[in-house]
């Protein structure tokens, strides 16, 4: 590529395809933020959770998550040497410390016409170095002890030219760029993939996934994308990773070559580096920067130092192989490190972190071999026996369905979640507010029953359902003194469609036929509450400007009393004769009004967000208006 491009040509090339990948962090960020949020906006935020539809989230998280990415991304940028000083543990030195390395850096960042850079060394025996920094003006070149120490001049030389060179094209701007956003992208991905690394609790959460299937089957499905997804965004992101090192480490070494005229001398040290360049106590995926990293495994950073001497001789053939003498102005008190420029080889001490070989992190996304380590879906052994286990229990589950592929799909609708996640939300608002109330920061919740929360399962799934059993067996209260906290009522009017009112049973004051005639003796008469909302209607219908709002939400109270009164009074027959009744045109006029004002953010605002929610529902279904005892009752008999 090199030859038939040029190298100018390829760093150009390398810079466009550079920032075609940078964007892949953006959407590796983007995901796993998503996933951060699937549950926590189930919990608290239904309406603008992506498990309910995309519009809300995409209108309102979306613009969240990218300014406290970038944010976050900005303040890690600006801090990048420091927090590299912190974690390679460097000291800057200048030409009276390390006179033999400033004569060595000083002439070829003049040559390279980068401002004098400062020098920073790392007491190691290690043989590696590497440059970091956002601009050339505060730009440092790091050296090991053991690189200083163990090459000669124009060897050194080399490796400090491949490091200049860094600077000069922007690399370690990049380079600094693509750890931050990795290291920000970790933040998101919990330790160890989530899953614990005692064995028996990975049993567990494979056993966790059948019992779901029986249960909650969208719940196995949930985990099941969240763990794939979650397990590809880290490694797409750190392949990404090594597809931009990678190619500029090729560049690197060529323009080292140009700026030295010196192939043999690069190649001489890369060999030297190999094998024993490994810092001990840095952290894995930290040697991106560096001459010399991980070249295998799922942070793997550079290419193979075998394909970058291959690379040097192809270009420069025997000018790599055939060199004459090199300068060499090491005190002769240190130990030589011959083998390849005609001194004894140095043989070093096996026992010593120095002298080991880079470990190997294994082929990226490679099918996992140990119990604690995950296949190319992210899973654990346990887990992918679980999620086999988990089809089976559905198929068994769902026997009776399986040539119907509505009623499969009705078993995996996320709406399902809904009660579970509201549920779930309730409980940890009353745990926050039980524990505020301790310490006397906030007064002890009163509205913390979860009775109606079998209903809702009940009404959702049937009454049959093992999940609704649960819900109903963890109720301690009698039926008829079931309460909802207001989040509940609100998580019920949104996914019933119906409005709350007070308890009460169909019948409980008398059951009365629907055709009993409008005399002024019959207190009971079906078609005398018809006739009393006709008149509301109009009123909110024909009512001026300035008593339009009020004459609205008096129609919308209303609706309320009259839905509770006719269901509790007539049954069913009476809400479907109300039904028919409200489909007319004082009753249309009425809600079109309604409608046309629900866009006003002015309307209704002294409202709380459960009349909000009650409101808005008799604009969207005026004529399927109803209590959610009667919703109750009718979901229960489908």
């Amino acid at each position: 590529m090199l030859r038939v491009n040029g190298l100018y040509g390829h760093v150009r090339r390398n810079n466009a395809r550079s920032v075609g990948l940078f964007a892949g962090f953006v959407l590796a960020f983007h995901v796993l933020a998503l996933l951060a949020l699937l549950v926590p906006l189930a919990m608290f935020d239904p309406d603008h959770a992506p498990l309910y539809g995309w519009t809300g989230y995409f209108l309102r998280w979306v613009p969240i998550v990218t300014i406290s990415g970038a944010a976050l991304f900005a303040a890690q940028m600006a801090w990048h040497v420091r927090s590299v000083r912190r974690r390679m543990d460097f000291r800057f030195v200048d030409q009276t410390d390390e006179p033999r390395l400033w004569r060595v850096v000083e002439p070829l960042a003049i040559a390279a016409g980068l401002p004098r850079p400062q020098l920073g060394v790392i007491e190691s025996p290690a043989l590696n170095a590497f440059a970091c920094g956002i601009r050339r003006k505060d730009a440092v070149l790091v050296f090991t002890r053991g690189l200083i120490d163990g090459l000669d001049d124009d060897e050194l030389a080399a490796v400090a030219a491949h490091e200049i060179v860094h600077i000069v094209n922007g690399d370690i701007r990049l380079i600094a760029a693509t750890n931050v956003c990795l290291n920000t992208l970790m933040l998101l991905q919990r330790r160890d993939g989530g899953r614990s690394t005692n064995r028996s609790s990975r049993i567990w959460e494979g056993l966790n996934l059948p019992i779901m299937a029986f249960l909650l089957p969208i719940m196995v499905v949930l985990i099941l994308a969240v763990t794939f997804l979650r397990h590809m965004a880290v490694h797409g992101s750190c392949l990404t990773r090594l597809l931009i090192a990678s190619a500029r480490e090729f560049v690197a070494d060529a323009e080292a070559v140009r700026l030295t005229q010196n192939p043999g001398a690069l190649v001489s040290a890369l060999r030297r580096v190999e094998g024993r360049s490994t810092i001990p106590g840095l952290a894995a995926g930290q040697d991106a920067m560096m001459i010399d990293g991980a070249v295998q495994g799922p942070l793997a950073t550079h290419p193979t130092i075998a394909d970058r001497i291959a690379a040097i001789i192809a270009v420069t053939g025997s000018m790599a192989l055939i060199a004459p003498a090199r300068r060499d102005t090491r005190p002769s008190t240190l130990p030589t490190f011959g083998g390849f420029g005609g001194s004894p080889a140095w043989i070093p001490d096996p026992s010593s972190s120095f002298g080991r070989a880079r470990p190997s992190a294994g082929v990226p996304l490679a099918r996992s071999d140990g119990p604690g380590e995950f296949n190319r879906l992210g899973l654990t052994r346990e887990m992918s026996f679980g999620a086999i286990a988990a089809v089976a229990v559905f198929l068994a589950a769902n026997s009776a369905h399986l040539r119907d592929p509505s009623a499969l799909g009705a078993a995996l609708d996320p709406a399902s979640m809904r009660p579970l996640f509201a549920m779930a939300g309730q409980a940890m608002s009353c745990s926050v507010r039980g524990a505020g109330a301790l310490v006397g920061v906030t007064r002890s919740p009163t509205d913390c029953g979860s009775g109606s929360m079998g209903e809702i399962f009940s009404s959702d799934r049937g009454a049959s359902d093992p999940l609704a059993k649960l819900a109903k067996g963890a109720s301690r209260q009698p039926a008829n003194d079931r309460q909802t906290s207001p989040e509940g009522k609100l998580a019920e009017v949104r996914h019933r469609f119906c409005f709350h009112t007070a308890p009460y049973s169909v019948g409980d004051r008398g059951l009365h036929r629907v055709d009993k005639p409008a005399t002024p003796n019959e207190t009971h008469s079906l078609a005398r509450w018809l006739a009393h909302g006709d008149g509301v209607a109009r009123r909110a219908a024909e009512a001026p400007e300035e008593e339009r709002d009020a004459a609205l939400l008096t129609y919308f109270r209303h609706r309320k009393t009259h839905g509770e009164t006719i269901h509790r009074t007539f049954g069913e027959p009476g809400l479907e004769v109300a039904s028919a009744n409200y489909a007319g045109p004082a009753h249309q006029i009425a809600i079109d009004r309604l409608r046309g004002r629900l866009s006003d953010p002015q309307f209704a605002s002294g409202l709380d967000a459960l009349e909000r929610a009650e409101i808005e529902l008799l604009a969207a279904h005026a004529q399927d208006f109803i209590s959610c005892t009667a919703r109750r009752k009718r979901l229960a008999k489908a």
